[in-house]
């Protein structure tokens, strides 16, 4: 305990010094389990990342300021290289590896990318030769055929003394992340130390939860703020990983039961997916906590979850169930601001939530001022690193954080009299029909409790009486074929008439539009319905909506 309020304390930690500090509580911990690898304790992580970011300033001629892109294939070297890039005094810049050489392109040149992190396969199938994006030093990072032009790290780098770390400000920008994009082109936020290391009182929270001997699955993707906040708070608490490049099912469920995972970190979408392939309650025995962020986890679909593994288990077969962690995160946040616990002995089922330690919400008017609880309104967070924060102008990005320090995080929000807040929704998102407002929300929330339905998404269309109206596509569960009129009936049984559904499309499981943590891209869904490209057929009546 006194380790972690050193930590706690300690206001000038930054992330270039992060690992030196953690060396001396953390050496011989486990930070990295691996069936092929073996087991991989901190001090050999350190002295990797060590040797990273010698290699980055001697070999590669990195300056303190330059910007490290790292644009490799899904993998934990991707973190290895944002941790030794920000020890050298670089700016690490993660890449999608999904992205293609047109999107590279611009978010290269914007961010004023010097030096590029990849690998042979992803180099050969999305940028294909140097001179396709404006980088002066390539870096190869992996075993095969060596790239002209290129220079790639020997193992002798792992035998020199680590050098020291850069010596930045906690205020001084350490990253660019990008946002999903899911309202246009993504936009990066410069983050500082203070906002990557912000909510590590977290970790602690954590690690009270699932014990010193925790072993966390990720499978995320690096280049996102998710897995390396959640990569950067295991640190801090001492907790082992397991590391998937991708979320497949079977590969998950091999992993948690071979070693014994308690913590399992992800996104809606693959909770999703893992219920829907029924798995035993002896796979998943050994879970005691679920982490979700990036998106609303609907209710229906959270109650299942948590019947798998247990906090606690007793003699006779009792046991205290499983614990959901709702995490409420943003880039521009840094990591995570706000979080819900979905625990037997807690109310709110998960939906209602608190803010991190050092983190402040109000819920606020169009003024920016406080409204009455009980009263929506938009939620505004305040916290380490956040009045800091710049957003990139030319992707059109406006300056989002208050002269004071609050970040309009554009989510609608209700708190309560205990001041606990409920998120119901974002405001662009909102459906304005015949007066009334309509939330995406609820109305996903009811269709996915339909035991049919594995995923719902809304969107509003324009209407020309209405102004406009919700219509709802949905991925059915495998084995389930329902038809659109017992789905609108569902819904009258459940929603008011002015936040029904108008119409209901079907289509295969995987394949309503989603950015790179899953979460569905509303914009180009709304376009594809305005357009009436859907693969199932949709019909075209809808009910009076009274006037308000």
């Amino acid at each position: 305990m006194t380790s972690w309020l050193r930590l706690l304390r300690n206001r000038e930690l930054t992330m270039a010094g992060l690992l030196d500090e953690l060396l001396p509580l953390r050496a011989n911990r486990v930070v990295r389990r691996d069936a092929e690898r073996g087991d991989e304790p901190f001090a050999d992580l350190h002295r990797e990342v060590a040797a990273m970011s010698g290699f980055l300033r001697e070999e590669a001629g990195v300056q303190p300021g330059d910007r490290v892109g790292i644009g490799r294939t899904n993998d934990p070297r991707c973190f290895r290289w944002f941790l030794a890039a920000i020890r050298a005094g670089a700016i690490a810049v993660p890449l999608n590896p999904l992205l293609r050489l047109p999107e590279l392109q611009r978010i290269v040149s914007r961010c004023g990318v010097s030096t590029m992190v990849t690998d042979g396969p992803l180099f050969r199938s999305s940028i294909g030769r140097r001179d396709a994006l404006p980088v002066a030093r390539w870096i190869q990072d992996d075993a095969g055929e060596m790239l002209p032009g290129f220079v790639r790290m020997g193992p002798d780098w792992l035998r020199r003394p680590p050098a020291p770390h850069a010596v930045v400000s906690p205020r001084d920008t350490v990253a660019i992340f990008h946002t999903s994009g899911t309202d246009g082109v993504p936009k990066g936020a410069r983050l500082s130390s203070e906002a990557l290391l912000g909510g590590r009182a977290m970790a602690l929270v954590t690690s009270v939860l699932v014990s010193h001997r925790a072993v966390a699955l990720m499978a995320l993707p690096w280049a996102h703020i998710m897995a390396i906040s959640a990569a950067l708070y295991g640190l801090m608490a001492g907790v082992s990983g397991c590391f998937l490049p991708r979320f497949e099912v079977a590969e998950v469920l091999r992993t948690i039961q071979r070693h014994r995972v308690t913590v399992v970190v992800g996104v809606p979408a693959m909770f999703i997916r893992l219920l829907n392939a029924n798995p035993p309650p002896a796979a998943l025995a050994s879970v005691r906590l679920w982490v979700s962020a990036s998106d609303h986890m609907p209710a229906a679909w959270r109650h299942r979850l948590v019947r798998y593994g247990a906090l606690v288990r007793g003699p006779a077969g009792l046991r205290l169930r499983s614990i959901f962690l709702n995490a409420y995160g943003m880039v521009e946040l840094g990591g995570i601001g706000m979080f819900g616990v979905d625990a037997p002995f807690l109310p709110g089922g998960g939906e209602l939530c608190l803010p991190c330690p050092r983190f402040r919400v109000r819920v606020a008017g169009a003024d920016g001022r406080p409204v009455p609880r009980g009263t929506q309104g938009e939620c505004l967070v305040r916290g380490p690193g956040v009045g800091d924060a710049t957003w990139d102008e030319s992707a059109g990005a406006g300056r989002l954080v208050t002269p004071d320090g609050w970040l309009r995080t554009g989510d609608l929000a209700v708190r309560n009299r205990l001041g606990l807040v409920r998120l119901v929704g974002r405001s662009k998102d909102v459906i304005k029909c015949g007066g009334y407002t309509v939330l995406p929300l609820e109305v996903e929330d009811a269709l996915a409790a339909h035991p049919a339905v594995a995923r719902a998404a809304v969107v509003g269309v324009p209407h020309t009486d209405n102004g406009e109206e919700p219509v709802a596509v949905v991925e059915c569960r495998e084995g389930f074929d329902p038809t659109e009129e017992d789905l609108l009936d569902w819904c009258r049984q459940r929603l008011a008439v002015y936040k029904r559904p108008r119409r209901i499309g079907r289509v295969p499981a995987g394949t309503l539009p989603t950015g790179v943590t899953e979460k569905v891209l509303r914009n180009v869904l709304r376009a594809r319905l305005a357009a009436r490209d859907t693969p199932a057929p949709l019909t075209t009546a809808a009910p009076q909506v009274p006037r308000p």
